[in-house]
């Protein structure tokens, strides 16, 4: 496991270079680089047969360093810095490389020093929570605000066994009103709240 989770970050993080598009070419050359390192780095442990003492530190690291690197691809196609004006990529490219030097500082701690084994995972709240967020991303444009926050509450919270559902929909209706009063009302953000009366099949995944 300690030498499949970086091959697979580092195989990712290539196939990121080749799906980032050609007015990034820093970006693309960055995921290039980090994922041979990565799949360079796979190959080390398994020669040099190398520990990992802090397996928390080492898997958690890793975990922020492939966020860090879908941040950067996920950001790739925003325009960045011209002159002195920042442009909207700026600030996630500079979020998610500081993300990554930590996350480096970390997994190398994790690789050096001793620190506590891994218990038994959980599954089901992270993977409701992460379902959530995509249900979210998805439903959002084609469904409007109201649809897509009170759906991705409710998956939000199976991911609880101790969750009663009575207090999950009142929640849902209360945290759905406050995000419309927040965003489009107070905010003036353009969201939709409804349903697009254009909403079909072929544009449902169409989020990016």
């Amino acid at each position: 496991m300690s030498v499949l989770a970086p091959l697979l970050v580092g195989l990712l993080s290539i196939g990121g270079y080749f799906r980032t598009p050609p007015s990034s070419p820093l970006i693309a050359d960055v995921l290039l680089f980090a994922g041979i390192a990565l799949v360079a780095f796979a190959i080390a442990l398994v020669v040099l047969r190398w520990p990992i003492r802090d397996p928390r530190d080492y898997y958690g690291g890793l975990a922020l360093l492939g966020v860090a690197f879908f941040m950067l691809w996920a950001g790739s196609d925003l325009p960045g810095t011209r002159g002195f004006a920042f442009g909207p990529g700026t600030g996630p490219r500079i979020f998610a490389s500081v993300l990554a030097v930590l996350s480096l500082i970390v997994m190398v701690v994790g690789m050096f020093a001793q620190g506590p084994g891994l218990e038994r995972y959980a599954w089901r709240g992270p993977f409701f929570i992460t379902l959530g967020t995509l249900v979210f991303a998805v439903t959002i444009r084609q469904f409007g605000l109201v649809i897509a926050t009170f759906v991705s509450i409710i998956t939000v919270a199976a991911g609880s066994s101790e969750s009663r559902w009575i207090e999950t929909l009142i929640w849902a209706a209360v945290l759905t009103g406050f995000a419309v009063l927040v965003f489009p009302i107070a905010l003036s953000l353009p969201l939709q709240l409804w349903p697009s009366p254009n909403l079909s099949f072929s544009t449902f995944l169409n989020f990016r």
